[in-house]
């Protein structure tokens, strides 16, 4: 029985072969691209949870309430209080030292920089997950001036990994490479290439105002992370601020860090959960829109076998007979095609791999994933027309070309309104998210981007120097440069100082506000917009951080508007010339004044997802081992302009050292993850657009056929070849209509939800929709015109004699 059911279906299948090609095609891209998703998805799923007890693994997230700013990272002091509660089992820092900058040399005498370099406390394998492949780990966790490396940075660094006891000289730090660990995996929020110990004054020193540490807690019951975090938050704001509501800090498990925290300082870019949403729904669509097709031309090729079902059941073939007949070659069709789909998976990898930036990888897994939503669609698409001409009796088949007939073109219509709306959805979503990202890119940021360059990594010492400055005057003195300027920090990426600007009548508890330190000119250098005042000048020699007589610091400063706001001033003119003073516990800086000598616009510090942070700047002062320097550039390709100022750096910085990047490339980057979403999204927007067509194909054609005998008739009576076409396209037209009403509820809102991630968002436009509905509809009638043309051109003598 099983065997003469298979060598029926075979024979069908064969039978009706360009109806099989179609449906086959359709449901092996809708398969395939949903596993290609599904690829993607489950990788940004799989982050940190091959950690040590993830699930009991938790990070310290503090939020600035007043100016909205988030970061993982809280004061190491911090620590001492942490141990004490109930409830937290361990406790792990993990603090950045690469922002020190510090230059190390070995045996040869070549200058290095490590990079990721990281001093973390000894318990760090209880949280992370490290390999060690040679030397003494816990030899590095427990003492003072050894370090481990990474597999890659050892490389990096000497070109192999038999490093171990190689020493590193540097001008505070002197270290002896003691061990040598794997790579972290891709899938782990850490990243870290250089690990060394941390010491009593690196966790007690620092003020509570320091935020130095990422901070990580074992709980003894995950559960209670909430009332923990709430009680952490109390205790934090009683210790730094005076029982002052001025941060809260919510207790982020481990596997979560990935997709719930986009902060400015972060260790490296994380995903976004609205974009693996977005990725989830496009797969459910693409599936959704295969299955559609598969009932859709299993409904027009049993239409077709009406007459054979209604023989089939007078002869006495049982309703059971007939379902196990359709469900045997329902089978054969989506087997084939899970076999095709792995096939165009194989092939579509490194593709998926290569646009996303992840090394994604098959396994036995998905493998067995692909078979089941291959079978099972295929299963599932055909219940509707096994139960229905199942249902039917020999008379009902036979009797009346009507009968289930209406019922059958009623499903069919609407799953095309159904697909139409999807396809339509798709092409909104796709020009949506393009237009945000547009948008994102082009907002006043508060500083100029274009023909500017920046020169990362170098001394603070060599470039924070009153008077004349040998490096600096070189760079001006270059063809195409138009001005030079000095900077600690990147507008671009974030800020890495913070300290208390104190206003008369202010609170001793103000929040800590980010400042970059910077040379003369920084407002022309950097594009900045001027509101009131003027730049920092060499004509003010008070301008630059200076000491008089009597030890007592002075400075200039320049601040944004939301600082003025801040201090309770109706105008940025009415702070001009007013005297505050900076004070902060880090590093034993002291209090001193600053004079305002200029207002500027507020500056988007890093990506727009970011919340505008208050932001000044200080004449002069550095906290930071290294600098920045910002170039402006004439009108030309920065290219060009890149080799000449390497060659003038390079006469007194070797080269490894620092990096020259493009400020305009570099914020560009920001959004390179939501820039591969889009054109992720894009593709298989295509892909959906293609599979509509072919379900169209499919139900065209099977429509024309059926009506071949009017269309002859019509033709004798006159009818024009695009009059016929526009008669068998009519019955769409309402189709499309009722698509297009569907789609834009089933767009508005999630897109609203992802835009909702941007503090800078467009509003979805009704000309979007309005093209979206244009294009689906002409891709549809033209898809129509060419597959009834077939039927249209017929002679209708040879239609008429056949009938």
């Amino acid at each position: 029985m099983k065997i003469r059911n298979i060598s029926l279906a075979l024979r069908i299948i064969l039978k009706n072969l360009s109806q099989s090609f179609i449906t086959i095609l359709s449901l092996s891209i809708g398969v395939a691209s949903a596993i290609l998703i599904w690829l993607f998805v489950s990788f940004h799923l799989s982050f940190d949870k091959f950690q040590p007890e993830y699930e009991s693994s938790f990070r310290l997230q503090q939020t600035w309430k007043e100016i909205g700013v988030e970061a993982p990272l809280v004061s190491s002091s911090f620590n001492k209080e942490l141990i004490k509660l109930n409830g937290i089992h361990e406790v792990l820092n993990l603090i950045d030292l690469t922002k020190n900058n510090e230059i190390y040399s070995y045996s040869n005498g070549r200058k290095i920089k490590l990079n990721g370099l990281f001093a973390v406390t000894s318990n760090v394998e209880s949280f992370i997950n490290l390999k060690v492949l040679s030397g003494d780990l816990k030899l590095v966790l427990n003492s003072p001036k050894h370090v481990a490396l990474s597999v890659d940075e050892a490389y990096r660094l000497f070109g192999h990994i038999d490093i171990l006891g190689q020493n590193l000289r540097g001008s505070t730090n002197n270290w002896t490479v003691s061990a040598i660990f794997e790579n972290l995996q891709e899938n782990t929020h850490f990243a870290f290439q250089a690990l060394t110990s941390t010491n009593k004054e690196m966790l007690e020193k620092p003020g509570m105002g320091a935020n130095n540490s990422y901070t990580y807690v074992k709980l003894i019951n995950p559960k209670k992370s909430i009332p923990i975090g709430r009680y952490i938050s109390s205790k934090y704001n009683d210790i730094a601020y005076q029982g002052r509501d001025t941060i809260s800090i919510e207790l982020l498990r481990l596997d979560k860090v990935h997709l719930n925290s986009s902060s400015q300082f972060e260790m490296k870019t994380n995903g976004s959960r609205i974009t693996i949403l977005v990725c989830v729904l496009l797969g459910i669509l693409l599936i959704g829109i295969s299955v559609i097709n598969f009932a859709n031309m299993s409904i027009s090729q049993l239409g077709g076998r009406r007459i054979e079902v209604g023989i089939r059941k007078s002869l006495g073939a049982s309703s059971f007979d007939l379902s196990i007949q359709l469900l045997v070659e329902y089978i054969i069709i989506s087997f084939v095609s899970a076999i095709v789909a792995l096939i165009l998976v194989v092939l579509l990898l490194p593709w998926l791999s290569n646009i996303t930036g992840y090394g994604l990888t098959l396994s036995v897994e998905h493998i067995l994933l692909l078979l089941f939503v291959s079978i099972g669609a295929g299963i599932f698409s055909g219940l509707y027309p096994i139960l229905f001409f199942s249902s039917l009796d020999a008379r009902d088949i036979l009797g009346s070309k009507n009968k289930g007939a209406e019922t059958s073109t009623l499903v069919r219509k609407s799953l095309l309104s159904l697909q139409t709306a999807m396809s339509i959805g798709l092409i909104i979503s796709a020009a949506t998210i393009f237009q945000q990202l547009n948008h994102v890119r082009n907002l006043p940021v508060g500083y100029e981007r274009d023909q500017r360059v920046e020169v990362v990594g170098i001394p603070s010492a060599a470039i924070f120097k009153d008077g004349d400055n040998f490096l600096l005057n070189n760079l001006r003195n270059l063809s195409g440069v138009e001005n030079v300027g000095v900077i600690d920090t990147s507008l671009a990426s974030t800020t890495n100082t913070s300290a208390k600007l104190i206003w008369p009548g202010a609170n001793t508890d103000v929040p800590f506000l980010p400042f970059a330190g910077s040379g003369y000119g920084i407002v022309e250098t950097l594009g900045l917009k001027l509101l009131a005042g003027r730049d920092f000048s060499s004509d003010f020699a008070a301008d630059w951080y200076h000491k008089d007589d009597k030890e007592n610091k002075y400075a200039s400063i320049i601040i944004t508007e939301s600082i003025v706001r801040m201090a309770g001033f109706q105008s940025p003119e009415g702070v001009i010339g007013k005297t505050w003073k900076i004070n902060s516990d880090k590093d034993q800086l002291s209090t001193f004044n600053v004079k305002i000598v200029g207002v500027v616009s507020d500056v988007q510090v890093g990506s727009s997802k970011n919340s505008t942070s208050p932001l000044f700047f200080i004449c002069g002062f550095s906290r930071l081992s290294k600098s920045n320097i910002v170039i402006n550039l004439n009108q030309g390709k920065i290219r060009n302009a890149i080799t000449p100022i390497k060659n003038e750096i390079n006469k007194i910085i070797d080269s490894e050292l620092y990096d020259v990047v493009s400020i305009d490339e570099k914020y560009n980057n920001l959004y390179k993850d939501d820039q591969k979403a889009a054109e992720f999204i894009l593709v298989f927007c295509g892909l959906t657009i293609f599979l509509t067509v072919i379900g169209i194909i499919g139900l065209s054609s099977y429509s024309a056929q059926c009506r071949s005998r009017e269309f002859s008739i019509r033709k004798v009576l006159g009818a024009s070849k695009i009059d016929l076409i526009n008669l068998l396209a009519k019955e769409y037209i309402w189709l499309i209509i009722v698509g297009i009403l569907i789609s834009l509820p089933i767009t508005y809102f999630p897109l609203m939800y992802w835009l909702a991630d941007f503090n800078n968002r467009i509003y979805p436009e009704f000309h979007i929709y309005l093209f979206a509905g244009i294009l689906v509809s002409t891709i549809i009638w033209l898809t129509i015109a060419l597959t009834g043309l077939k039927y249209i051109r017929q002679r209708p003598a040879d239609v008429l004699n056949v009938e």
